[in-house]
């Protein structure tokens, strides 16, 4: 599962899934600032706080209050029940309802009939005013509210005010049948301050609002994982064939070539990849082409200097010897002798050459077996002792082991052909960051100042080693031999850690 979410198409599908999550959370927050400004209206909150208070007092009341049937000490029970209960008005019946209306603590309800007398009274004091003329006094917050209430006003704005301490004075009518009828008496009583719907109503909406996008996060989650599953494996599958194309080129394999029609920026892409594959392929050719020029240039030089003289040698030893061979039988046998001799050292030449050209299969021994045998062939037509030491002996990259092997034919070469050694030693040393030839020889030696660019042909050695990444250098000097040195790197190009 890990290793799904680490790559592009896992990252993706979670994406998808989490832009799903955050769209329905951001539509849960538009809904919750609704809700809380619709429910933040103070006014259209106080005033259904205060008209439930009318439309739920008024027909309790009204049945103690008919005229001809008044019934004062069931009108003063029920009083003392309203009080007792603590609330003026019912619980809210949803959401969106007014909260039940509390009565303030140590207040006084009144039950006032249309002449101002107190009908009831709670709670009840020995100065009680029940059976006495209601007289406001000094309280000219009651009386007009009493005023709005004897005429009959339904308004319960109008029929409330707010005291210093902040309660709401509220004289609520009684009408005798409905609100077109008389009003029979009023009752007047203190309420606590009416209490926002931001706060009442809002902690039951929020509740809503996220347990329904909880269930709308757990049945469309799963839908955007899916969406974003289908939708990221055709930008996968198009990265991928990008993927095993640059794979396949690094290996040499040109020919898959990734193809796009698309005009977004994977399909540039691959149009410029491919662009890019058709150059390389050119500059192989040419490098190829050049190589092969190269190693004919270097033939042509090695077949001058040795077989072309040798036999223009042998070819003016025989010449000699038909002159002398009737005159001088012993001279002309001597110089028959002589042309025997290059004979023999043409055809040394020629089997290095040809060993050359057809170097050991370094694909089935690797470059250390190849080395070997090499050797063998070697000292055999040099007649020159060679040994080999390898250290850290493993597969080298094949185009690595070819350049290493050429290096050894080169200076092998030029140890037969002008070191006048009596040994030569090969040190084949593979760590694991790069692997360093040496080829030494203690020959007569040569300052290589001097015959820099004169045909010993580990110049174009050089460029090759460069090519990989390596380096090749030559320490000689006159009667000290000769020591060739290639080092190449066994990692990317441009890693490589010196070495003398």
């Amino acid at each position: 599962m890990r290793s799904f979410f680490s790559g592009l198409r896992g990252k993706l599908t979670l994406t998808y899934t989490l832009v799903t999550v955050l769209a329905l959370m951001a539509i849960m927050v538009v809904f919750l600032v609704l809700g809380a400004l619709l429910t933040g209206l103070t006014e259209s909150d106080r005033r259904g706080y205060l008209s439930d208070v009318v439309s739920v007092l008024y027909p309790q009341a009204n049945k103690f209050l008919q005229p001809g049937a008044e019934d004062l000490p069931g009108l003063q029970e029920w009083l003392e029940g309203v009080a007792e209960s603590g609330y003026a008005s019912l619980p809210a019946q949803d959401v969106f309802d007014s909260p039940a209306a509390a009565i303030a603590p140590d207040s006084e309800l009144l039950v006032i009939s249309p002449d101002m007398t107190v009908l009831a009274q709670t709670p009840l004091h020995p100065n009680n005013l029940v059976g006495r003329h209601y007289v406001p006094s000094q309280d000219f917050i009651s009386q007009s509210i009493l005023d709005k209430a004897f005429e009959g006003s339904r308004d319960a704005l109008a029929l409330s005010v707010t005291t210093d301490k902040g309660d709401t004075r509220m004289a609520v009518p009684i009408f005798q049948t409905d609100s077109a009828s008389s009003v029979v008496g009023v009752i007047l009583l203190t309420l606590e301050p009416s209490p926002s719907m931001l706060f009442s109503t809002l902690p039951v909406y929020v509740g809503g609002i996220v347990g329904a996008g909880l269930l709308m996060l757990i049945a469309v989650a799963p839908f955007g994982a899916l969406f974003g599953f289908i939708m990221s494996r055709g930008l996968t599958r198009r990265l991928s064939a990008l993927s095993d194309a640059a794979d396949a080129w690094s290996e040499g394999d040109f020919r898959p070539l990734p193809i796009d029609r698309s005009r977004d920026e994977i399909g540039v892409l691959g149009l410029r990849m491919r662009n890019m594959a058709e150059r390389v392929q050119n500059l192989l050719h040419t490098q190829q082409e050049l190589a092969i020029l190269e190693e004919r240039n270097r033939l042509a030089r090695d077949l001058h200097d040795t077989v072309k003289q040798q036999s223009f040698a042998t070819f003016m030893q025989i010449r000699a010897a038909r002159n002398l061979l009737n005159s001088d039988p012993a001279a002309a046998e001597k110089h028959l002798t002589e042309a025997e001799s290059l004979i023999k050292s043409s055809q040394q030449d020629l089997s290095l050459l040809i060993t050359e050209l057809r170097p050991a299969a370094l694909e089935d021994q690797g470059l250390s077996g190849a080395l070997r045998a090499y050797l063998i062939t070697w000292n055999e037509y040099s007649r020159i002792p060679a040994t080999l030491q390898v250290t850290g002996e493993r597969r080298l990259p094949l185009a690595l082991e070819q350049t290493l092997f050429r290096v050894t034919q080169e200076a092998l070469s030029n140890v037969a052909r002008h070191s006048r050694a009596s040994a030569a030693t090969l040190q084949l040393d593979i760590q694991a960051e790069l692997v360093r030839l040496e080829i030494a020889d203690n020959g007569v030696g040569f300052d290589p100042k001097q015959v820099a660019g004169k045909g010993f042909g580990l110049e174009s050695m050089s460029a090759r080693m460069a090519e990989l990444g390596g380096w090749l250098k030559i320490h000689s000097a006159q009667d000290e031999g000769t020591r060739v040195v290639a080092v190449a790197p066994l990692m990317p190009k441009g890693q490589l850690i010196h070495a003398n």
